[in-house]
């Protein structure tokens, strides 16, 4: 056996070491004809296909050595798929690939050629399941809706080549979907195929122009319904005679805190400290952590939850698959329809927390604490109109002491007020159901 030729295993190539004069290194697998690898200085180390061909030498790179590395379905159909893009690639992965590489120099054609049909062949649906596998799950927390996106929108075009799709065919799923489910899932459809296939171009496993860029969008208004002043001390009555406990605590718990729908209704006991009045959320949507320092009102709640748990582990129980309270619609569905108002999502209770903060002269920076918002820039967006309304109640009350002056400034400020064209926002109703919550 020659001295560079060993048996690849991978506690052997772990331990390997860069030389120390600097050279590369070259060892050869006893098992598979033709696997090499290059160790750098620097102590990278690549798999090769090398061989000798019709009298010249032939050498190909396979990828790096990566003991953990994994493979999509692809992979097991024609390792060639993954060749040119340097993937990871473990010892047994190398071998398959080397073996197919030769195979194909053998049989006299090109690897580079069959490389090229494999790719014109990938279908969107083969495209897909990697994205899933190797970018989605792991890097996404909705995964599990990005694959019901697909199943439910793009399932028709599964099984077409990734490069028969044109860009007519995209706007025209786009604009049909505008029309029969609604602008923002249109929007979303489109941006999943474009990041599908941008993922397969960034990985070499297509090189076509994507179908996907330069689509036409359709323009979004932001979402700004929050609770009026006048709805308010409705909502806070029709939730109180809620008769299901569960709906209702929900609904109290949704609106005084400001969390986010999934992160109430999973709410576990072990991150609720009573004593300590903390709930401290541990995976929120923008991957940061969040405490909530809890109000009286609040404790109140929970206290009473906890004493008649039935539950050791969720605060709001349910039946489902997942072991917690799934989306309560039909009862959110009956407290509006008790309280005689429409158009309002449960979402909107966390903007009309942050709204109502804005208001009373809360900053911007401590409704984006209060709300967890990763960028001061997403609150300003979204509360600077409610905050711009504190200033001008602001304004107005120092109004009333600069013109109460002497000489006549109580009837100027009453003028003052007359010329408005905007009227104040009343917060009395806002803070009479505050309390009585």
């Amino acid at each position: 056996m020659p001295k560079n030729q060993i048996s690849f295993k991978t506690s052997s190539l772990l331990s390997l070491s860069p030389s120390k004069d600097g050279k590369r290194i070259y060892l050869y697998d006893d098992r598979t004809e033709g696997l090499e690898l290059t160790v750098t200085a620097a102590g990278t180390k690549t798999f090769n296909a090398y061989k000798w061909v019709n009298g010249r030498p032939r050498r190909v790179t396979l990828g790096r050595f990566d003991p953990d590395a994994m493979q999509s379905a692809e992979f097991d159909k024609n390792p060639l798929a993954v060749l040119g893009n340097n993937p990871g690639l473990t010892v047994e992965q190398a071998r398959r690939l080397c073996r197919a590489v030769i195979g194909a120099w053998v049989s006299g054609t090109d690897p580079q050629e069959v490389l090229r049909n494999t790719r014109d062949q990938l279908t969107l649906g083969d495209l897909f399941e990697t994205y899933m596998e190797h970018y989605a799950k792991h890097h996404t927390k909705t995964w599990k809706e990005t694959n019901a996106c697909f199943e439910r929108y793009l399932s028709k075009w599964r099984r077409r080549p990734v490069k028969d799709i044109t860009r007519s065919e995209v706007q025209l799923l786009v604009n049909r979907l505008g029309q029969d489910v609604g602008h923002t899932t249109a929007n979303r459809v489109m941006e999943l195929v474009r990041a599908i296939i941008n993922k397969g171009r960034l990985w070499k496993l297509i090189t076509i122009d994507n179908p996907a860029t330069g689509i036409s969008k359709f323009k979004l208004k932001p979402r700004k319904r929050f609770v009026q002043g006048d709805e308010l001390p409705r909502l806070i009555e029709a939730i109180q005679q809620e008769h299901n406990e569960d709906i209702r605590d929900f609904v109290l718990i949704s609106l005084s805190t400001g969390a986010r729908k999934m992160n109430v209704l999973s709410m576990r006991w072990e991150h609720v400290d009573l004593p300590n009045a903390v709930w401290k959320i541990p995976d929120t949507k923008n991957d940061e952590p969040q405490e909530i320092l809890l109000t009286q009102e609040e404790l109140e709640i929970l206290r009473r939850r906890f004493t008649e748990r039935t539950s050791f582990e969720w605060v709001f129980p349910g039946t489902g698959r997942k072991g917690h309270l799934h989306d309560p619609k039909k009862g959110w569905e009956r407290i509006l329809r008790r309280a005689g108002i429409t158009d309002l999502h449960l979402h909107d209770l966390r903007r009309t927390l942050g709204s109502y903060m804005a208001m009373t002269g809360a900053s911007l920076s401590v409704i984006g604490n209060t709300l967890n918002h990763k960028d001061v820039t997403t609150t300003r967006k979204v509360y600077a109109h409610t905050a711009r309304e504190a200033e001008r109640q602001a304004r107005m009350n120092a109004h009333g002491v600069i013109f109460s002056k002497k000489g006549g400034g109580t009837s100027k400020i009453v003028s003052l007020q007359t010329k408005q064209t905007e009227p104040a926002p009343d917060t009395r109703s806002v803070d009479s159901a505050v309390t009585e919550f």
